[in-house]
């Protein structure tokens, strides 16, 4: 028992998963891994100063759904704790959008967590993924042919999502229900092997183990964090990079310097295309990416899925969506520091000043920010969000998609444009009105700061 309260503990402290007062939701569908879960979150409570919200989901697909959910409700209301239990036609869900079982199941179920988050006021969503799921995430990925982005699997925070249980084992949580007096139920699919992922559980994990690595679960779960943060290194590269070659920009066009792109190494061609498609709403695979990459050095015309067209002519590499649409808000300006810079665009303005270090912070004033000025490089730059942009929210270790984030802060789409940002280099420095980045704020080695203050205007 401690063991794995141990590891839970050091997992909430290594990605900072919990904060005191927030409240989490925790999805309970009454299997090992989720009571173990529901059970050390409720033992780590008061020390970490946290509520909890349980959420139960029947998916209505097997005879012993009814009893699950009943089973979960029962629990939940022993131990003192508020729940939420609710079905959902996952197979008419899976008709409309022409998905698999599992897909479908999975979509609907983590949009009803982020309905009872919404009802209930949670800052944290938590799940019961575990080491053995990490591993077999691993597996089906690379089978699939994925790159990087696959491949770093899960990570333990995602957002509001969180999953303290990721480097828990299978054995270490059955262990777990047992010297805790937890009988958990049990989903017979998951013994099915038409599923691809139980085949993974249960033939080529076993098989790895037995003939290859008997750690295999510890070390695919090693790699996986490895490639999460050279994703999230390359990830900033192509942030960095795709600012630094862009020539002109708007809400359903992008021009790029095509001799820039053409200077980069191929893994950062490809990662600049990519995210140059996705801040225009697009996902690309990798074969179109290819192909788009022999246009950019060869010049001529290819359309991608969606109908974005990628031009490259003379100097520049051309990526249109069609039928361009007027009246949207779009606005870029050199921040003046020191002075004002009005945003006329979204009735707004920034002051800046240079100042020392602020002896103690304002709580709740999120229209102003202290940044270290020594991390900032000349000329800074206030431009809108457009999606595809990403930052290092204050407090997190990875990037974080800048839409997420908006998500996370229940911001309505219509305002996500009008919210103000400034750029460092290429980098977001601060969500003007939001948030601040951790790469740019105040330590005790701080001698000089830039402050910043969003004003009205007119």
């Amino acid at each position: 028992m401690g063991q794995v309260l141990d590891r839970v503990r050091q997992t909430i402290q290594d990605y900072h998963l919990l904060v005191p007062g927030d409240k989490v939701v925790v999805g309970v569908s009454g299997g090992p891994d989720s009571l173990a879960l529901l059970h050390s979150l409720m033992t780590l409570q008061e020390e970490y100063g946290y509520t909890l919200q349980v959420a139960h989901l029947n998916h209505g697909l097997r005879p012993e759904a009814a009893a699950d959910a009943e089973y979960v409700r029962d629990l939940a209301t022993g131990w003192g704790l508020p729940v939420t239990v609710a079905q959902r036609d996952v197979l008419a869900y899976r008709q409309e959008h022409h998905l698999s079982i599992e897909a479908a199941a999975r979509e609907v179920r983590y949009n009803f967590f982020q309905e009872v988050a919404a009802a209930v006021g949670a800052t944290r969503i938590a799940v019961g993924h575990q080491a053995e799921d990490q591993a077999e995430t691993v597996l089906l990925n690379l089978l699939r042919g994925s790159g990087l982005t696959g491949l770093k699997a899960m990570l333990p925070r995602r957002g509001r999502l969180i999953r303290p249980l990721l480097f828990v084992t299978r054995a270490e949580i059955e262990a777990y229900c047992r010297d805790n007096g937890l009988h958990p139920r049990r989903d017979f699919t998951n013994e099915d092997p038409a599923y691809r992922r139980n085949k993974i559980r249960h033939q080529l994990l076993p098989l790895l183990a037995r003939e290859y690595n008997p750690a295999i679960v510890a070390t695919l779960g090693r790699t996986a964090l490895i490639l999460q943060e050279d994703e999230a290194l390359l990830a900033d590269l192509a942030h960095r990079a795709l600012e630094g070659i862009i020539k002109r920009r708007e809400e359903e066009a992008l021009v790029l310097d095509r001799q820039g792109w053409q200077d980069l190494a191929p893994a950062l061609q490809r990662r600049v295309l990519r995210l140059a498609a996705a801040t225009l709403g697009r996902r690309v695979s990798f074969n179109q990416v290819e192909k788009a990459r022999a246009v950019a050095r060869e010049g001529g015309t290819l359309t991608w899925p969606g109908r974005l067209s990628i031009r490259a002519r003379g100097a520049e590499l051309h990526l249109q969506l069609p039928g361009k649409s007027a009246g949207k808000v779009s606005f870029s300006y050199q921040l003046q520091v020191p002075g004002l810079t009005p945003l006329p665009e979204v009735g707004k303005a920034i002051r800046a000043e240079i100042a020392p270090p602020p002896r103690a912070f304002k709580p709740g004033r999120e229209d102003e920010a202290w940044l270290d000025r020594a991390k900032l490089k000349q000329p800074l730059l206030v431009r809108n969000w457009l999606p595809g942009d990403c930052f290092r929210p204050l407090g997190m270790k990875g990037t974080k998609k800048l839409q997420d984030y908006f998500i996370d802060r229940h911001l309505p789409a219509a305002r996500r444009p009008l919210i103000p940002l400034v750029i460092s280099e290429g980098r977001i420095a601060w969500v003007a009105g939001l948030g601040l980045a951790e790469d740019f704020k105040v330590t005790p080695a701080t001698r000089e700061t830039l402050h910043l203050k969003l004003e009205p205007w007119p």
